[in-house]
């Protein structure tokens, strides 16, 4: 499991490399970026070969495949290309994607809303309180990437709290007795309490209070992992989208 978290979350750095406007906010912000993907796609790939047995052709390509469109996205940051490092990040993002929900291994709706879901919230929430840190030395950047960032996350929640809801009406009476403190933790940890700590940030975000934004969305980002490792472990043992 860890290099299905790992590569996700690489993913979901991408993501909020890609989605953030290019020109609003710092190279030195969008280096970071490709620095923290390349690190978790190189864990991901450790663990991947650790972990024994087979490993497919099309696994090690789709994973360096990964790592070159890291590799570019950083290097056309180190250059000022922004436009490109964009396109390399939605590319890394897709490419991350697909490996995710082949390691997760069960129906395609479930395993790709879920890699999906698990990559845009771990890698928004990290990169949205590590841009709230970029304000400190940055103090020419308007708060527009940051909202922008806040609101993508908060659409993100939302969107997996219909997801896991959609899930949570399917499960059996089965899956409640072995899975139930499992479930109410992915909810209340992973999801209820974000969402309110998410709203808190916005609101300081408009208050022009960045320090305040960051320390919140530090505490929502140590929640949001714990309730994505809960929910990554729902699917690939009830085969539901949590």
């Amino acid at each position: 499991m860890p290099e299905t978290f790992l590569i996700l979350l690489a993913g979901g750095i991408m993501l909020a490399a890609a989605i953030s406007d290019p020109n609003q906010v710092t190279l030195l912000w969008l280096r970071l970026c490709g620095i923290l993907a390349l690190v978790m796609t190189g864990l991901s790939i450790f663990f991947l070969a650790r972990r024994g047995g087979v490993i497919s052709t099309d696994a090690w390509f789709t994973n360096a495949a990964c790592a070159v469109a890291i590799l570019g996205q950083l290097g056309f940051v180190q250059i000022g290309q922004r436009k490109m490092q964009q396109i390399l990040g939605f590319l890394a993002f897709f490419l991350a994607i697909q490996i995710g929900a082949s390691y997760i291994g069960a129906t395609p709706f479930a395993s790709y809303a879920s890699a999906l879901g698990i990559a845009a919230m771990t890698g928004l929430v990290l990169m949205d309180m590590l841009l709230g840190h970029a304000y400190l030395t940055a103090s020419k950047m308007t708060m527009a990437p940051f909202r922008r960032l806040n609101t993508m996350l908060a659409g993100t929640i939302l969107w997996r709290a219909l997801v896991a809801g959609g899930a949570t009406y399917l499960m059996t009476r089965q899956i409640w007795l072995r899975d139930g403190l499992f479930i109410l933790t992915r909810w209340l940890v992973g999801l209820m309490v974000p969402a309110a700590f998410v709203h808190m940030a916005h609101d300081c975000i408009k208050r022009r209070s960045t320090q305040s934004a960051t320390g919140i969305l530090y505490v929502a980002g140590v929640l949001i992992f714990i309730g994505e490792i809960v929910a990554l472990y729902l699917v690939r043992t009830n085969g539901l989208p949590f």
